[in-house]
């Protein structure tokens, strides 16, 4: 590298690592030192003095967009919020996240996480539920830890169960795991996610090394408020006998005493159902089958499309018109995904069950 120019800092040495594949190699630069220089800092002198072609992400540069995650020193950090000093005359090292494909360079291939987001039911309120939606302030504090998150992926990128394995089929991650507890734990909120935890998300698949919360640049308790109560729930609901057993019995409830509602064989009250179109949903009729809602008429019935697997061929037969009494569970949008690779390859708890 030529001569720097001095600073009363001195200067401070980067090893990057250069290349499109897993086989690229680090290559040294050195950057003359600033007051409160950030990683992030000598990744832009390197870009604008040595190498205009040097791959990195990055957007905000103050933490909070997430763009910038990279591993210095072997750890997952943001490159905007690690400061050169904390370093003292050692080398730093930079390397990509190695949890994800490689792209170039800094720059890492995460579409994988927006892939796994779609295949989680978002917020589902009761159909009557009054707005604007009103809750305690106890309440509000509950889920807004969850609501920090910056997408960073520093926790899925230190996560052993993503990190070490190509096969990413079994677990969605701790990222995931935040954001279906933000869902699970609102106190609006009806859906009911443990057939999906115990299924494709893989809760069970975390063993609690707390790595995921150690890197986190907001502070979640990723595994304290997060993985552990979603591992507690799903273990009741689907290993509890005695649980199991009581909702044979007495099936789940809504509140009594709302007006509009459809009245079970148990005397108790099941609010309406919103539905959508693209909906996904189970009928009650015959052998249970799966239906799209095509639209929904101005008297409240649905005109569905009902699923018809024929090897690993879908297809839809209808319209056929039917009331919402006639609908045993509603999936939500799940076209996404595809109701055939989503559905039919993965176990779901009956949520009316």
């Amino acid at each position: 590298m030529s001569t720097q120019t001095r600073t009363p800092y001195g200067s401070i040495v980067l090893r990057v690592f250069r290349g499109e594949t897993g086989d690229g190699r680090e290559e040294r630069f050195e950057v003359p030192a600033v007051e409160g220089m950030v990683v992030l800092d000598a990744i832009h002198y390197i870009q604008a003095n040595y190498a205009n072609d040097l791959a990195c992400r990055w957007n905000c540069k103050a933490a909070k967009c997430g763009s910038c995650s990279a591993e210095i020193n072997g750890r997952p950090r943001l490159m905007c919020k690690t400061r050169v000093d904390e370093f003292g005359k050692d080398e730093i090292h930079v390397w990509p996240m190695r949890a994800f494909p490689l792209i170039k360079d800094l720059v890492t291939d995460v579409s994988w996480n927006y892939k796994v987001n779609k295949e989680i039911p978002g917020f589902t309120p009761h159909a009557n539920e009054p707005v604007p939606y009103r809750m305690l302030p106890e309440d509000t504090e509950r889920v807004y830890e969850y609501r920090k998150c910056i997408e960073c992926f520093l926790c899925q990128d230190v996560c052993h169960v993503l990190r070490n394995h190509d096969d990413k089929s079994m677990y969605y991650g701790p990222r995931y795991m935040v954001r279906i507890a933000a869902l699970e734990m609102h106190p609006l909120d009806t859906q009911r996610r443990t057939g999906l935890l115990h299924g494709k998300a893989g809760v069970e698949m975390c063993n609690i090394t707390k790595c995921c919360q150690e890197v986190c640049p907001e502070h979640i308790k990723i595994t304290d408020n997060a993985i552990i109560p979603l591992k507690e729930r799903t273990a009741t609901e689907v290993y509890d006998p005695i649980g199991w057993m009581l909702r044979k019995v007495r099936p789940r409830q809504e509140p009594a005493g709302v007006t509009g509602g459809e009245t079970t064989e148990l005397g108790g009250v099941r609010l309406p159902q919103r539905f959508a179109v693209k909906d996904v949903v189970r009928l009650k009729s015959g052998d249970r089958p799966f239906a799209r809602v095509g639209g929904v008429r101005p008297d409240g019935k649905l005109e569905v499309w009902i699923l018809k697997m024929r090897g690993t061929q879908q297809h839809w037969k209808g319209p056929r018109v039917i009331g919402t009494s006639d609908v045993t569970n509603n999936y939500g949008p799940l076209d996404d995904v595809g109701i055939g690779s989503k559905l039919f390859e993965q176990t779901l708890v009956d949520h009316a069950e």
